[in-house]
């Protein structure tokens, strides 16, 4: 059962990679350095972004629910971290951000939060890890993930302050991606571990 769970949430995180991927060779006009991946939550393309909020959201349950089974004692913070994500990402659709941030909407400050859920938790979760497992083998690989995704998540909000918003949004889309390419390591990782041990 461990093992179909790891396999689930793994697959699940491919099916992340492959929407985003996706939504980046579309013709959207966006440019991955300045631009957010929220950005292509707005528009024609949008149900690729839904793919992939949904598809990461799934893997999280997925992986809570190996977590949960497989280790001893399990790691409850963690598990508890991972559901919240899921659960941002899984609303953060019905929220599209606003392309406009000068002029916040409901809508788009309600994305905001979500985000900040989003982000915030899964990178809690990932620096966290290490110290509530006993995973000999991979300690070093998942301290460095968990700094790399608890630092670009920082980053993330720092960039998105009303002190740094202006000098930062050139290259906002860079530090986000860096978010994102860690966390989908840190699942990738941890979900072939479950489904090796």
């Amino acid at each position: 059962m461990n093992a179909l769970l790891a396999i689930l949430s793994l697959v699940s995180t491919a099916l992340c990679l492959a929407a985003l991927v996706r939504l980046h060779v579309l013709p959207t006009g966006y440019r991955p350095i300045s631009n957010a991946v929220s950005d292509y939550g707005v528009g024609p393309y949008k149900r690729y972004y839904a793919v992939q909020t949904s598809a990461i959201a799934v893997a999280a349950l997925f992986l809570a629910a190996a977590l949960w089974r497989e280790t001893h004692p399990a790691p409850l913070l963690i598990v508890a971290l991972l559901l919240v994500f899921a659960a941002a990402r899984l609303l953060i659709p019905a929220y599209p951000t606003d392309l406009d941030r000068s002029r916040p909407t409901r809508t788009g400050r309600m994305h905001v939060l979500l985000a900040a859920l989003a982000f915030g938790s899964i990178a809690w979760a990932a620096a966290a890890l290490p110290s509530h497992v006993d995973w000999p083998g991979l300690h070093s690989v998942l301290v460095i993930l968990g700094w790399v995704n608890a630092g670009s998540a920082i980053a993330c909000g720092l960039c998105m302050s009303s002190l740094l918003h202006t000098a930062t949004e050139p290259f906002f889309g860079l530090v986000e991606r860096i978010f994102y390419t860690s966390m989908l390591a840190w699942f990738a990782i941890v979900a072939i571990h479950l489904l090796a041990s």
